[in-house]
C-alpha cells in the first residue's frame, strides 16, 4: 500500500522484479527506490515504475534511480505481463545457476574431504581405525546424524570390527555398542550386495528393519537410511556403512555416489590389511623356516662331512655299517627339513617347476639309487618294469628334479611300511587311450584301512598318529606328492585292500608332444640345465667303498654319455690350490680343513671376516670357501672387502659360498651378489671340489654358476638328490 510497507517486503523476501507506483502518500515511489538500491540484497533487483505522470523529467529521474522501465498507465495487460515474465524467468534461472553453483561447491567441498579421508584410512593400521575413520567421514561429509559401519569378512575373523557415530542428537547412544550382524538389516544390505536408499516414508513402510533398528535395541530408530556394501576384489562381501536421520532433508544421487566412493576406500584399505598382516605373518613364517633350516642343518654339516672321511678309510665291515647307519640317518633328518620347507612353499603357492620333455625311467632309477641304503638295510627286493616307458612317445612334460622328489617320496614310503624281506615293484606303462603315462610304485608292507584312503595325502594326517606310533615322519611327503602331480597336471591315487595287504600308488602325467621331445634331444638342442633351475639328476651308479661317488650335470631325460659325468675326484683334486676357508664354528672349518686337504689342497682356515682379511695377503689364496651367516660381518660383507681389496687381480680370488641356507632363493641371492658358485650344507664333498676346481680356472671376473632370472628361478629347494651326502 505504501512506500514503508514495500521496504519491509524487501527485507523479509527475495524478489524477481518490484512494480512501483510514483505517486504514493508518505514515501513516494522514487524514495523507495533510492532507499531499495541502498540494501546490498535488493541493490540489483529489476524495477518498474507505473505511474500516470508522463512528464519527461519524472522518467528520466526514474531511469537514473535504477528502473528498467517506466510504464505510464493505464497498463495494458499483455505489455505488463510480458515485460514482467522476462525478469521472473531471468530470476528463475539465476536462481538455478546458484543452486547448480552451491551443489558443485558442495560437492568440490565433499571431495576434497574425501581425498583427506582416503590417505587417513589407507594409512590406519588396522581394520578398527579404518571402520572409526570411515564411519565418522560418511556422517561429516553427507550430513548425517547417524553412521554405522561393519567389516566382517567371510574368510578373516579376526579382522572383523563395528563403529557407530551419532551426534549431539542421539548422544545417549553414544556408550552402547552396536551389534550388528546377524539383524535383518545386515543381512538385507550385505545378502543384495548393493547400495541402499529408503525414504522415512519407505523405511516406515518396511517393518522388519524399522522395528529392529540398525542394531537391535542398542541403537536410536531408523530415520531414512542410506547404505553401500563392502565389496572384496573378489565380489563377496566384507561389510557395510549406513547413514540415518539426514541433517537436511532426504539422502540423494549424490549423496549415495559419495558413499559408494567411501565403501570402495575403505574396502580396498581393508583388504590391504589384511593382505599386509598375511605377507607379514608369510615373512616371519618363511624367515623362522629359512633360520631354523640353516641351524639343523649346520651340525648336519659336520656329522656328514666326518662320515664322508672315514669312509674313505679301509674300515672293517661292523665299522663301515656304522657309519652307513649314520649317514643313513643324516639324510632322513635332512629330508625332513627339505620336506618342511616345500610344504610352507605348497601353502603359500610358491612352489614353481621348471619344465621340459623327459622320459621317466632315468629320474625313477635314480630317485631308487636314493633310498637303495634304506631298502639294502631291510633286505627289500626291487624290481622294476619300466622298458615301456624308456622311449620318446612316453615323455612327459615335467620338472625333473621335482619329478624325482615324488618318485623318491613313494619309494621311501614303501620301504617304511615294508618289512624285513619284503618286495617293492615298480612298473610304467603308455597308456595310448587317455595319452598319458602312469607308474605304479607297488609294496608288500602292512597296507592301508580303507577308512583312512580318502584322507592319505592330506597333509599331517598319518593312520597313526598316537605317540606309540611305529614309524617316523611328519605325515607331509604324500601332501607334497599330491601336489607336485597336480602342477604337472597329472593325477596320483592309492589303492590297498586292507591292513597286511601291502598298498599301490598310481600316478597318470599327461604325454608330451613326440615333435616337441625330439626337437629337445636333438643332439645339437641338449643343454645342462643351470644349477638354479633346480639340482641336475645323476646316472645311477654303485658306490665303492673309499671314493667319492662322481660330480658333474646331466641330461636327466637320458643316460649321461660317458664324456658328460666326471670321474670321482682323485687324491690330488686339489693339488697345488690354495684355499682359504672361513666360517665361524669351529667344526665345520674342520671338517672343510680336512676333506680339502685329504685331495691335495693347501688350507688354510678364519673364524671370521677380519681374521680372513688379515691373512689374504700372505696367504694368497687362489679360491676363498665362506660361509654366509657369520655374527658381525657376515660373508657377504667378507665378499665385498675382498672386491675392494683386489688391487690388480681382477677384483682379488674367487669366492665359494658355502652354506647352511641352501633354498634356490639364497644360492640366487648369493650369485647375484657375486660368489662365483654356491654350495648347500651339508657338504657334498664331490660338488665342493668340483667347484673350487671349477672357479679356480674361471678366476673372479664372472660366477660359474648362473643366477637366472627372476622369471625362470623356483622358488623350491632342492629335490633329493642320491649323490648329495648327508641330504
Amino acid at each position: 500500500g505504501n512506500g514503508r510497507e514495500a521496504l519491509r517486503q524487501v527485507l523479509s523476501h527475495e524478489f524477481a522484479v518490484i512494480l512501483l507506483d510514483v505517486n504514493m502518500p508518505g514515501m513516494d515511489g522514487f524514495e523507495t527506490a533510492r532507499l531499495i538500491r541502498q540494501r546490498k540484497s535488493s541493490a540489483h533487483v529489476p524495477i518498474i515504475f507505473l505511474t500516470a505522470m508522463s512528464d519527461e523529467m519524472h522518467a528520466v529521474r526514474g531511469y537514473e534511480l535504477g528502473a528498467v522501465d517506466y510504464i505510464l498507465t493505464p497498463v495494458v495487460p499483455q505489455v505488463l505481463r510480458s515485460k514482467v515474465a522476462v525478469f521472473v524467468d531471468l530470476f528463475r534461472k539465476t536462481e538455478q545457476v546458484q543452486r547448480q553453483a552451491e551443489r558443485l561447491r558442495q560437492r568440490a567441498t565433499q571431495l576434497h574431504r574425501l581425498t583427506g579421508a582416503s590417505l587417513a584410512i589407507n594409512s590406519a593400521p588396522g581394520a578398527e581405525q579404518i571402520v572409526r575413520i570411515a564411519a565418522e567421514t560418511a556422517r561429516d561429509v553427507i550430513g548425517a546424524h547417524q553412521s554405522l559401519m561393519v567389516v566382517a569378512p567371510p574368510e578373516q575373523p579376526s579382522h572383523a570390527a563395528a563403529y557407530a557415530c551419532y551426534s549431539d542428537k542421539y548422544a545417549a547412544w553414544r556408550q552402547m555398542a552396536p551389534r550388528v550382524i546377524g539383524t535383518p538389516l545386515h543381512a538385507m544390505v550385505c545378502g543384495r550386495n548393493q547400495p541402499l536408499r529408503m525414504s522415512p516414508a519407505e523405511l516406515d513402510a518396511y517393518a522388519p528393519l524399522h522395528a529392529h533398528g540398525v542394531a537391535g535395541t542398542d541403537a536410536p530408530p531408523l530415520r531414512g537410511l542410506l547404505a553401500a556394501p563392502l565389496t572384496a576384489r573378489d565380489g563377496h562381501n566384507m561389510g557395510m556403512i549406513l547413514l540415518s536421520d539426514r541433517i537436511d532433508g532426504e539422502f540423494t544421487d549424490d549423496d549415495e555416489a559419495i558413499l559408494v566412493q567411501l565403501a570402495q576406500l575403505a574396502s580396498v584399505a581393508v583388504e590391504n590389511t589384511i593382505f599386509a598382516e598375511e605377507r607379514q605373518a608369510n615373512r616371519l613364517k618363511d624367515e623362522f623356516l629359512s633360520t631354523l633350516s640353516h641351524e639343523l642343518r649346520t651340525p648336519l654339516n659336520a656329522i656328514s662331512g666326518w662320515v664322508q672321511l672315514m669312509r674313505m678309510e679301509n674300515l672293517q665291515d661292523e665299522m663301515a655299517h656304522g657309519l652307513e647307519v649314520i649317514e643313513r640317518n643324516v639324510k632322513a633328518q635332512t629330508k625332513l627339513i627339505e620336506d618342511l620347507l616345500d610344504i610352507s612353499r605348497i601353502t603359500t603357492g610358491k612352489l614353481r617347476l621348471s619344465t621340459r620333455p623327459i622320459t621317466l625311467k632315468p629320474v625313477l632309477l635314480a630317485a631308487a639309487d636314493a633310498v637303495r641304503p634304506s631298502v639294502d638295510a631291510k633286505q627289500i627286493a626291487m624290481e622294476f618294469d619300466l622298458n615301456a616307458i624308456e622311449h620318446e612317445d612316453a615323455a612327459v612334460m615335467g620338472d625333473p628334479d621335482r619329478l624325482q622328489q615324488v618318485f623318491w617320496n613313494l619309494l621311501s614310503n614303501a620301504a617304511k611300511f615294508t618289512p624285513v624281506g619284503g618286495q617293492i615293484t615298480v612298473r610304467g606303462q603308455r597308456d595310448p587311450q587317455t595319452n598319458t603315462v602312469w607308474i605304479s610304485v607297488s609294496d608288500s608292507g602292512e597296507g592301508i584301512d580303507p577308512a583312512f584312503l580318502p584322507y592319505v595325502f592330506d597333509r599331517f594326517r598319518q593312520a597313526d598318529s598316537t605317540s606309540a606310533r611305529r614309524h617316523g615322519g611328519l605325515g607331509i611327503g604324500l601332501a607334497i606328492v599330491r601336489h607336485i602331480v597336480e602342477l604337472h597336471g597329472g593325477q596320483v591315487q592309492a589303492d590297498s585292500a586292507g591292513r597286511g595287504w601291502g598298498a599301490t600308488f598310481t600316478i597318470r602325467l599327461p604325454r608330451a608332444s613326440v615333435a616337441a621331445t625330439r626337437y629337445q634331444q636333438r643332439p645339437q638342442e641338449q643343454r645342462i640345465e643351470p644349477e638354479t633351475q633346480g639340482r641336475p639328476l645323476r646316472r645311477s651308479r654303485a658306490r665303492t667303498p673309499g671314493k667319492l661317488p662322481p660330480a658333474g650335470p646331466c641330461q636327466a631325460d637320458q643316460p649321461p654319455p660317458p664324456d658328460r659325468v666326471s670321474d670321482p675326484p682323485g687324491p690330488q683334486a686339489l693339488a697345488g690350490y690354495r684355499i682359504l676357508a672361513v666360517d665361524d664354528e669351529a667344526d665345520a672349518r674342520e671338517v672343510v680343513a680336512e676333506l680339502l686337504g685329504r685331495f691335495g689342497g693347501t688350507v688354510a682356515t678364519a673364524a671370521d671376516v677380519e681374521q680372513a682379511m688379515s691373512m689374504i695377503p700372505s696367504f694368497r689364496p687362489d679360491v676363498i670357501v665362506s660361509d654366509l651367516a657369520m655374527p658381525g660381518l657376515d660373508g657377504y660383507a667378507l665378499l665385498q672387502r675382498v672386491r675392494a681389496s683386489g688391487n690388480g687381480r681382477g677384483g682379488g680370488p674367487p669366492v665359494v659360498a658355502l652354506t647352511a641356507y641352501a633354498r634356490p632363493e639364497d644360492r640366487a641371492e648369493s650369485l647375484r651378489a657375486g660368489f662365483q658358485a654356491h654350495v648347500a650344507k651339508p657338504i657334498n664333498p664331490s660338488e665342493l671340489i668340483e667347484a673350487i676346481r671349477r672357479v679356480a680356472q674361471a678366476g673372479s671376473a664372472s660366477p660359474v654358476e648362473a643366477p637366472g632370472s627372476d622369471s625362470g628361478l623356483p622358488t623350491d629347494p632342492p629335490a633329493p638328490n642320491p649323490l648329495r651326502l648327508g641330504t
